[in-house]
């Protein structure tokens, strides 16, 4: 089968993205002579697993709303159908937004997403991603406070989710247009973060 992403997929920074490494220089650990020693990893999936997506199959992202629906779509975070399923139920049960649900389970502090809008799309053509469950988050407070701090609590099967890192939406048009976008849904800002607190 051809994917419309194979060459994006084979690319070993997409992995690392996936991973969560930050492959900018700038913010990478060097030797006196500038030679990379490490790059900052926050977040990312753990183990990530090669995942075919076929056509017809739905994935959800959430973004900001200020940026539109298109623009949302064309990140490389999402989940599959029993992703979102598993976060409204996750909502329902700790009285959680779907915003603030998703910030629990898929590791997004506000610092990365307002979370106000959930975009619904189709797989038109064959993709590939990478999915795997996600991993501990460190990144400083936007109010320059203590970092956020939001440590991965993959061993609560309740928690556990499955995230998809599908690479090559933001900056290759074919690969964008293997995504059909279907739908939107504004969420409210306040609502999610609703119970956020900096410690």
């Amino acid at each position: 089968m051809n994917f419309v992403n194979q060459s994006v997929f084979d690319d070993p920074d997409n992995f690392r993205r996936a991973q969560g490494v930050d492959i900018n220089r700038k913010t990478a650990i060097t030797d006196p002579r500038g030679r990379v020693l490490a790059y900052a990893q926050t977040g990312g999936i753990m183990m990530p697993a090669r995942h075919e997506l076929r056509p017809g199959t739905e994935v959800f992202r959430f973004g900001n709303s200020g940026a539109g629906a298109a623009k949302v779509a064309a990140g490389s975070w999402w989940i599959d159908r029993k992703g979102l399923d598993q976060i409204i139920r996750f909502g329902e049960v700790w009285d959680l937004s779907v915003g603030m649900a998703m910030r629990m389970l898929c590791l997004v502090p506000p610092e990365w997403s307002d979370a106000t809008l959930l975009v619904r799309a189709r797989v038109r053509e064959p993709l590939l991603a990478w999915r795997g469950i996600g991993n501990s988050v460190v990144t400083p407070a936007q109010d320059g406070g203590p970092h956020v701090r939001m440590p991965h609590q993959n061993d609560i099967a309740s928690r556990r989710l499955h995230q998809l890192f599908i690479p090559g939406l933001f900056n290759d048009a074919s690969v964008r247009s293997a995504l059909q976008l279907e739908q939107s849904y504004p969420l409210d800002k306040e609502a999610g973060v609703r119970g956020w607190l900096y410690f």
